[in-house]
């Protein structure tokens, strides 16, 4: 399980990352696209709720203004930590 949480940590620092593109204005779309396909790669062994629901949440930011996008990331950093 340690490869995982390496894992999670490496996705957390992504999703900061999407953040900071997005703040940034720059093509921050793509960067969502490439975190939503290494999701989908996720090990199904350890698929549990909080995975469906960090799924669900990171999926959703395309739609999402600025104060909820950010909310959201920070909600999806914070799920990670419960995988």
């Amino acid at each position: 399980m340690e490869y995982l949480e390496g894992y999670n940590n490496n996705l957390k620092n992504r999703l900061f990352g999407l953040l900071c593109e997005y703040e940034k204005n720059n093509e921050w779309e793509k960067f969502l696209d490439s975190i939503l396909i290494e999701l989908i790669s996720y090990p199904e062994e350890n698929r549990t709720i909080n995975y469906y629901r960090l799924y669900t949440k990171v999926a959703s930011l395309r739609y999402l203004s600025y104060e909820y996008f950010r909310k959201t990331i920070f909600d999806c950093m914070s799920l990670l930590s419960k995988l």
